[in-house]
């Protein structure tokens, strides 16, 4: 059986020293050349009747690496959880390490070494009921329930032809003809087509066309009207060219009459519409339509709020909790384990690093400490949810049903959604001990307090862009 002996060095290190002897690994080797004979198809012989000596000299080399790497990953793994020792990142090979020439023809014991860096043992502090934190409590203005009643009742109202100056949200019809050389071109190209004010790419021609009502004219570049707008498109809906007329070359300035102005009519507020907006029989007032937006507004505040209290718990478990890292081995494992990064790269970067690995340490220990866990059925609930968010609550379940069911096949997406699940769980433990005082704030100061943390967030993003840490498909789990 293979030998492993451990040194304990400084800064949370270790050296792995491992022994394995010809007759560790020579059955398995053995197995696997039997193997590899059985399977072996080569002309002249039978299948299964290579001769050994041939199959040795074809895989002997490669079979041989195989089984002493696959000998050392267990082995490790099996020490480690043996022993009790949690790791960061993976063993790397010693600097000293010899390096062997694996020859099939002259098995030897092979003796490797393996630098580690442990995973910390500490104490969390920071959880009880002597913790406060400040949570904002928005108030909600009236101006914004105004707001709300009066998008939701342009919503549901109706269109409508006006005379007059043109506003914003107008629908307008535009008689376009080809201009050439800023005039009527004869023979050019004529089309009608309808036009929302709001949908208009140029901010000055937005401007001028809002000085003007039905009967005036208007110059313009056809492919430049509407916003996010392609050739196919404009051909297709501005210039309404037949598939007959499909190699007709149109040019791109038009001149065109304004014709008919269309408006939405702000519904009325009755139970039609309530029954619209609401659902049917859910709301029977205005007073009560004003209850829901206000419900939805202070709903959409509290996720905010709950987020920015999550990051003051996590900065103050990170304050309170000044874990030791294994700095050396860690700046070398992850210049090993990317081969981008450079020695100063790693210096600059890796306070970012390490502060997110601290967190992913705190992180663990709560968990363990709460006994938290994500059930399967719990990720399969939350897609279910995620999928009637889609469709706003009005999808059908059987539909909702099995885009789950296919979500559930999607090992990244269930993995990004067991860390959200697992998050919430985190979160709602933490605020469970600590004391939370309501801090009221008008919605204007909370949109700079908002402001602020997204800037923040942005700069770390930027900052992170040139971060060389550990590689991209090593979650925070996988690093501890």
């Amino acid at each position: 059986m293979p030998k492993v002996v451990r040194e304990d060095k400084e800064n949370l290190s270790a050296e792995l020293t491992m022994t394995i002897t010809k007759d560790d690994y020579t059955p398995k080797l053995d197995s696997e050349m039997k193997k590899h004979r059985k399977k072996a198809q080569m002309k002249g012989f039978r299948k299964g009747k290579v001769p050994m000596g041939v199959i040795k000299k074809m895989y002997g080399q490669s079979l041989l690496v195989e089984v002493v790497n696959d000998t050392i990953q267990k082995e490790i793994t099996k020490y480690l959880t043996d022993e009790n020792i949690e790791i960061l990142g993976q063993p790397l090979p010693s600097d000293d390490q010899e390096q062997f020439e694996f020859d099939i023809n002259n098995l030897r014991d092979f003796v490797f070494k393996f630098d580690i860096g442990k995973a910390p043992e500490f104490e969390l502090q920071g959880l009880s009921a002597d913790d406060g934190f400040d949570r904002y409590a928005v108030e909600v203005p009236a101006s914004m329930l105004d707001k709300e009643m009066e998008q939701a009742m342009k919503k549901f109202g109706e269109r409508e032809s006006v005379e007059g100056k043109i506003i914003e949200n107008d629908v307008i019809t535009l008689n376009a003809e080809e201009l050439e050389d800023d005039a009527i071109k004869l023979g050019g190209w004529a089309s009608t087509f309808n036009i929302l004010i709001d949908q208009i790419e140029s901010e000055d021609l937005k401007k001028e066309i809002l000085t003007k009502s039905t009967g005036d004219k208007i110059k313009f570049n056809i492919h430049q009207l509407e916003k996010n707008s392609t050739e196919e498109s404009v051909r297709k809906y501005l210039l309404n060219v037949s598939e007959a007329d499909a190699d007709v070359v149109i040019g791109e300035e038009f001149e065109a009459t304004i014709g008919e102005i269309q408006r939405i009519a702000l519904a009325e507020l009755n139970q039609e519409f309530f029954d619209k907006a609401f659902g049917e029989g859910n709301v029977k007032s205005e007073e009560e339509a004003r209850a829901k937006f206000e419900a939805e507004i202070a709903k959409y505040y509290d996720k905010q709020a709950e987020s920015l209290l999550f990051r003051d718990f996590q900065d103050y478990l990170l304050e309170k909790n000044v874990i030791e890292l294994p700095n050396t081995f860690l700046k070398r494992w992850i210049k090993a384990s990317n081969e981008n990064a450079t020695d100063d790269v790693i210096d600059k970067e890796y306070e970012n690093f390490s502060k997110n690995l601290q967190w992913s340490l705190i992180k663990g220990k709560i968990v363990k400490q709460f006994d938290l866990s994500v059930s399967e059925e719990e990720i399969f609930e939350g897609f279910k949810e995620r999928v009637r968010g889609y469709f706003q609550g009005y999808g059908d379940e059987l539909i909702i049903l099995n885009t789950a069911n296919r979500l559930m096949e999607d090992q990244k997406q269930v993995d990004q959604l067991y860390q959200e699940l697992m998050s919430d769980k985190l979160f709602e433990s933490v605020r469970g001990v600590v004391k939370i005082n309501d801090k009221k704030i008008t919605a204007e100061e909370f949109d700079v307090v908002i402001k602020k943390a997204h800037d923040e967030v942005v700069a770390t993003q930027n900052a992170a862009a040139a971060q060389v840490a550990a590689p991209e498909e090593t979650t925070e789990e996988e690093v501890v």
